[in-house]
């Protein structure tokens, strides 16, 4: 037996509390292994016989639930008993072993504690949470100034932009719009920060608690949520805890040794810890408990003051958690069914354990995808092993309320990444749509609209003059009217990968969407034949 391959701790994601305290747990092993069961039961549990107390378990079979070159995984949910639990895995290869807290074993000896793992108690408090409402959610991104200006201006070309000129897109602009994006399918609208700054992207923010006027008023951003809450639109807006702008007034009086508000800031004998290397966006100390009760009160402010759903939070990695957890436990108060979004590019388990974010920005996801449907440097089979292998990186629970997108502020566009060829951008919003999570269109994207690095991924967003006719947002409105028509997913299991030739096949609670990924006629395993690049839908 591959026992070096073999791997389970006992934290995220190898042991998770969902929602219902139900207990999800994965292992790790190597490609020898054919079953692997979980032994489990109450640690205080076990009989009374003429040799003693022994331990009463119980053993259940564990689903595989994905393998790649090195690894497989396998999953399973259980409901401890009497909130404590007691396990270990039973490995079946050409041999079996028991594997436990810290050995291999032949044989188990129910009585040697060092022989298990342990979950004391299923503590509430360690249960992760998110608002039913994002699973089901589909996304749009809008950067205010670009996006649309109401009234409307005389002149709004596709030219060059800046992070520093105004194109003059507003929330009054936004709000005209709600209806084309409640027509194409969109349920939740996320705007870049739209609060007083010098510059145009306003992550260098000046008053949180006050609308930039080159986007409108207070009045103007509630009017825009209770109009998209009528059509149904969700709405999240963007904030950055990490670092202020020059002119926020915390940081100009900090600029006095005497100071009380020094202590809110990063200063070194020299100079001053920045974002990035930005001297214009000073870091906050988000340990200080003033700092913490000030950003607190602007979550909660704009919840009560515009009744939005969500926040994105900018550079979240980069804030402390004892930050984080106060924030989610403030804002929460005031709107339980709250999103609360954390821009982390990287793996995000430790935020993810239901005290800080119930999502992050998942692009390590769709790179998989853009590797393979835009770059092509992956093989159908590389692709199917590496989402396996992806989508046992966070609970199943987790995985279900990560923000998928592929472009956004800070990325390429995606037709840009795909050099204007629509057909690779049709197949790889495909997949976009039909993945576990919720996924996010960048605007434009249903038109094709290109661009490179910020700042020319914020053009003004130019709407064809007939657009209900554009392939590509017919396209895409289609795919959004499939996603919502699915039925939910309710186990890992429910949604699977996998591929015939160069059919690559996507299975949602039964029912797949299969993609013809070559330019020749290909017929499946039952005889149903694909012209070149086709996607068919095949309901169960």
């Amino acid at each position: 037996m591959n026992q070096s391959a073999v791997f389970h701790q006992t934290f995220s994601p190898w042991l998770s509390i969902r929602s219902d305290r139900s207990i999800e747990i994965r292992i790790r092993t190597g490609l020898d292994i054919e079953t692997v069961q979980l032994i489990y039961g109450d640690p205080h549990q076990g009989l009374i016989s003429k040799e003693g107390w022994s331990w009463k378990g119980q053993t259940i079979d564990m689903k595989l639930t994905g393998r790649n070159t090195h690894h497989q995984y396998f999953m399973v949910t259980i409901q401890a008993p009497q909130q404590r639990l007691k396990y270990a895995f039973k490995l079946t290869s050409d041999e079996t072993e028991y594997y436990g807290d810290q050995k291999f074993m032949k044989q188990m000896n129910p009585m040697e504690i060092w022989s298990f793992f342990f979950l004391p108690y299923v503590h509430t408090t360690e249960q992760y949470h998110a608002p039913a409402w994002v699973k089901d959610t589909v996304w749009y991104q809008v950067f205010p100034d670009r996006f649309h200006a109401s009234p409307e201006l005389p002149l709004w070309p596709d030219t060059a932009v800046n992070n520093h000129d105004h194109a003059g897109g507003n929330l009054a602009g936004i709000k005209t719009k709600l209806p084309y994006l409640a027509e194409l399918g969109i349920t939740g609208l996320y705007m870049t920060p739209i609060f007083l700054s010098p510059s145009v992207h306003k992550y260098d923010t000046a008053d949180y608690f006050k609308i930039d006027p080159h986007f409108g008023t207070e009045q103007d951003l509630i009017d825009l949520v209770q109009e998209a809450h009528r059509l149904g639109i969700k709405v999240m807006l963007d904030a950055v805890f990490n670092h202020v702008g020059l002119e926020f007034e915390a940081w100009k009086k900090a600029q006095t040794m005497e100071s009380p508000y020094r202590a809110w800031f990063h200063f070194t004998q020299n100079t001053y810890e920045t974002f990035s290397f930005a001297k214009n966006m000073p870091k906050l100390n988000t340990e200080h408990p003033d700092v913490i009760d000030y950003f607190c009160k602007v979550g909660t402010y704009w919840i009560e003051k515009a009744d939005i759903d969500g926040w994105r939070l900018d550079v979240a990695n980069e804030v402390s958690p004892v930050f984080w957890r106060a924030f989610r436990t403030r804002t929460k108060a005031i709107k339980p069914d709250l999103y609360i979004l954390g821009e982390i590019w990287h793996d995000a388990n430790p935020w993810l354990k239901g005290d800080m974010m119930d999502g992050v920005m998942n692009y390590p996801l769709t790179q998989l995808a853009q590797h393979f449907f835009i770059d092509q440097d992956l093989s159908l089979p590389q692709f199917v092993q590496e989402i396996q292998t992806y989508r046992n990186r966070y609970p199943f629970e987790v995985s279900l309320h990560q923000f998928n997108l592929y472009d956004s502020h800070d990325t390429v566009r995606l037709m840009s990444l795909a050099k204007g060829d629509t057909q690779k951008v049709r197949l790889a919003l495909c997949f976009l749509l039909f993945s576990f999570g919720s996924p996010c269109l960048y605007y434009g994207t249903e038109f094709g609209q290109e661009g490179l690095f910020d700042p020319d991924n914020r053009r003004r967003m130019q709407f064809p003059s007939h657009y209900q006719d554009h392939p590509l947002y017919l396209w895409v409105k289609e795919l959004i009217r499939i996603r919502k028509s699915l039925k939910p997913l309710l186990d890992f299991n429910d949604w699977a990968i996998g591929y015939e030739e160069t059919l690559c096949w996507i299975e949602w609670s039964k029912d797949r969407i299969w993609m013809n990924l070559s330019d020749q006629n290909v017929k499946n395993s039952q005889g149903l034949l694909f012209t070149p690049y086709e996607v068919k839908f095949i309901p169960q």
